[in-house]
């Protein structure tokens, strides 16, 4: 943000341009660390400047401004008009204010501060001899015209200044197109499948995603790409490349192995059952780790040797 000003003839005595900012004392509730509520419970939000001296300062609640940078206002030589313009850099930033799991589900947008608040900017003529410091609260003058400029922001101003949308809260993760994930059930022997429903050893693996938002709740839904699917929901149809012989008699079946044990049902997106990733805040990353398996799903007359190949297709949701 630029002030722009002019200036006339100030005698012998140096005068600065101070900038300063607040929110105003007498209207909503007190603001800890400077943090306004929004219309996302969780989410706060906050102004910061960027003062010459390299120093954030955040703008706080308090009857007077504090004073965010100033420059010296050069009278030309021999007196006379002037005129300048002095850029300030203030950033608006959003704060998360509690548990990100607590947070409702989906993409959020913050529009405006819930309660009754204002943000005033301030751009001030004062005696350098007044002393004003970066950092310090100042008075701002009430005398003479042209001494002191103002602007208020209050609600949706206050968030949208400089025009654009509402800033939304991400809810998603980094997604790799295209993924595959190849599961090696290795070679096993029929002699392993006793009976119905035996299983081969279980082969862990996870499928996971980074770069998540702090808001992201991922979920998969998996869908059998052999055609006809199996008609048990659970079970992975098996495949083989052209010229292989199929085996017969036998299914692959996934399972979840983040303690429930449960075994991943498979269907068309948009109707198979959506399972929920864990999120790891701290890396930043969604994981649901499984662990695959051949399962005996005939008779002995229907279980034969051959290829067992299974695929599936998973697809992710943010809701």
């Amino acid at each position: 943000m630029e002030t722009q000003f002019g200036f006339g003839p100030s005698g012998r005595d140096p005068y600065e341009l101070v900038i300063g900012a607040h929110w105003p004392e007498g209207l909503g509730p007190p603001l800890e660390d400077g943090i306004a509520p929004t219309n996302i419970d969780g989410i706060g939000f906050k102004w910061v400047a960027l003062s010459q001296d390299g120093v954030y300062r955040t703008l706080r609640r308090m009857r007077n401004p504090v004073a965010v940078d100033k420059m010296d206002i050069k009278v030309p030589p021999g007196g006379g008009m002037g005129a300048g313009g002095f850029p300030v850099d203030y950033v608006q930033q959003l704060v998360l204010t509690k548990d990100p799991n607590a947070l409702g589900a989906g993409e959020l947008k913050v529009t405006h501060i819930i309660a009754p608040l204002q943000v005033k900017l301030y751009a001030a003529s004062l005696l350098k001899s007044a002393g004003v410091s970066l950092g310090s609260t100042f008075e701002v003058p009430t005398w003479g015209a042209g001494c002191r400029q103002s602007i208020t922001y209050e609600s949706t101003g206050i968030v949208s200044i400089g025009g654009g949308p509402p800033p939304p809260i991400l809810n998603k993760c980094d997604v790799v197109a295209n993924q595959i994930i190849p599961v090696d059930l290795g070679h096993v022997p029929l002699d392993q499948f006793k009976k119905l429903n035996d299983t081969s050893p279980p082969k862990h693996f996870e499928i996971a995603l980074s770069n998540c938002a702090v808001n992201a709740r991922p979920t998969i839904s998996f869908r059998d790409k052999a055609t006809p699917p199996n008609t048990d929901k659970t079970v992975l149809r098996l495949s083989a490349p052209g010229g292989q012989k199929l085996a017969k008699g036998f299914g692959i079946i996934m399972t979840r192995e983040d303690g429930t044990r449960e075994r991943i049902a498979y269907g068309d997106p948009g109707v198979a059952k959506k399972y929920e990733m864990t999120l790891d805040k701290s890396s930043r990353t969604a994981k649901l780790p499984l662990s695959a398996q051949y399962i005996r799903t005939g008779s002995d007359a229907e279980v034969d040797a051959g290829y067992a190949g299974g695929s599936a297709e998973f697809t992710f949701t943010f809701p």
